[in-house]
């Protein structure tokens, strides 16, 4: 009640009527009861109602505050009516009128109890006004606290400078690859050798859109013992790994190629280090980016409006030859003709990796491109102007015309050729 304690010390101006001065009661009478209606004005000696005998003195502790009354007649009424429907209000104290000095007004003590039920009465309105306000707020927090939040992505995003705020652009996303907007060619032949080690793989279409298309080409290295099986291992390791990897396709690949170098490294054992190896070269196609991954001296292209491009960096002494010879340690010459100019300086096999070519940015796949993954039977096979022309038509077609034409030249030594192109 503290919050109303200053509603109740206004100081309510009270509009008195001057009329006939008011008849004072004789001493040793008691004041008329507070059940009788107050009266209008002062009622003459000749229509004053029988005297009514006084009430107990003491204030009672609770009045009753009619609902409904009746405005009093200019005579006073012979029996006071009794509301029929009354709340409780409580009452500190009864109050009693002091009587006027000489010359001064009083009101009687029936309109001091109707002002005072009317303070009562204003307090419980106000009361009952503020707890419908309270009930309507705490219906209101509930309601927000209970509604979902909204998404981030629906809130416009806003980039404040200074005292202005201006709306960002959204960026432009990659159109995702869709799941059979790819095709295939394959090519995987053994040439003149007396036995195939190139191996290569191809996840199925129907992950692109959970996992993306995995292509993986591997060369084991026909000097050295057991080839086959390290280029088997090795890209058995990479497909199996990708069927449980989720993540970055970056990091994905660099996990896999991680997965692969052990298994090949388990084969060979400590002590089969060097012995034998492979070459590897794996390309990711996801959310229209081509992500690769290259180990050795496999290539990757991409044919693109009638223009091969290599994208990897191959991993053989004649690079380290054309270093040393930018440093003045070697001539240049030196490099092209050096007997051991096209050996491998990092391949799988060779227990920790030496180098690992991965690019800073995928590439984005736009509409006509081809991506080959190729062993070195194919390009050593072959003139740039030759694949670039075996790659015109469509991937089948280019796979059929790769093959021709390397079986048309008809080498001796012809080593085993594969290659996967993804176009799109």
């Amino acid at each position: 009640m503290r919050e109303f304690d200053s509603i109740l010390q206004l100081n309510i101006p009270v509009i008195v009527t001057q009329g006939p001065e008011p008849t004072l009661p004789p001493e040793g009478t008691q004041p008329p009861a507070a059940s009788d209606p107050p009266q209008a004005s002062a009622v003459p000696e000749s229509t004053a109602p029988e005297s009514v005998p006084p009430e107990e003195s003491a204030a009672p502790e609770q009045s009753q505050t009619p609902e409904e009354s009746t405005a009093p007649e200019s005579t006073a009424p012979e029996e006071s009516e009794t509301p029929e429907e009354s709340e409780p209000v409580e009452s500190e104290a009864a109050v009693s009128p002091e009587p006027a000095e000489a010359g001064g007004f009083s009101l009687p003590i029936g309109a001091w109890i109707g002002l005072g039920a009317a303070l009562a009465a204003a307090v419980i309105a106000v009361i009952l006004l503020a707890a419908r306000k309270g009930k309507k707020r705490r219906a209101g927090a509930k309601a927000a606290e209970s509604a979902p939040a909204p998404a981030l992505d629906s809130l416009p995003q806003t980039t404040q400078a200074s005292a202005f705020v201006t709306e960002q652009p959204e960026r432009p996303a990659p159109a995702p690859a869709a799941a059979h907007a790819v095709r295939i060619g394959k090519l995987h032949q053994q040439g003149a050798r007396s036995s195939q080690q190139d191996c290569f793989s191809v996840t199925p279409e129907d992950l692109m859109p959970t996992h993306g298309l995995l292509a993986v080409v591997a060369d084991g290295m026909g000097g050295l013992a057991d080839g086959d099986k390290v280029s088997q291992t090795a890209v058995s390791a990479m497909v199996n790994g990708f069927f449980l990897l989720q993540g970055e396709p970056d990091q994905v690949l660099l996990t896999l190629l991680e997965q692969a170098n052990n298994e090949v490294n388990r084969l060979l054992g400590p002590d089969g280090y060097s012995r034998g190896g492979s070459t590897l070269v794996a390309g990711l196609v996801r959310n229209g980016f081509f992500h690769y991954i290259s180990v050795g001296d496999s290539r990757i292209c991409l044919y693109r409006d009638g223009a091969l491009y290599q994208l990897n960096r191959e991993h053989v002494f004649r690079r380290e030859l054309e270093l040393r010879a930018v440093n003045q340690e070697e001539a240049l010459s030196a490099a092209a003709v050096h007997p051991k100019a096209a050996g491998l300086t990092s391949y799988l096999g060779m227990g920790r990796l030496k180098y690992v070519d991965v690019p800073d940015q995928p590439l984005a796949v736009r509409p006509g491109d081809k991506f080959v993954l190729m062993s070195d039977g194919v390009y050593n096979a072959l003139s740039q102007a030759e694949l670039t022309a075996c790659l015109a038509g469509t991937p089948e077609q280019a796979a059929v015309e790769l093959e021709e034409t390397i079986r048309a030249k008809k080498y001796s030594n012809q080593d085993n050729y594969t290659a996967v192109i993804l176009g799109f």
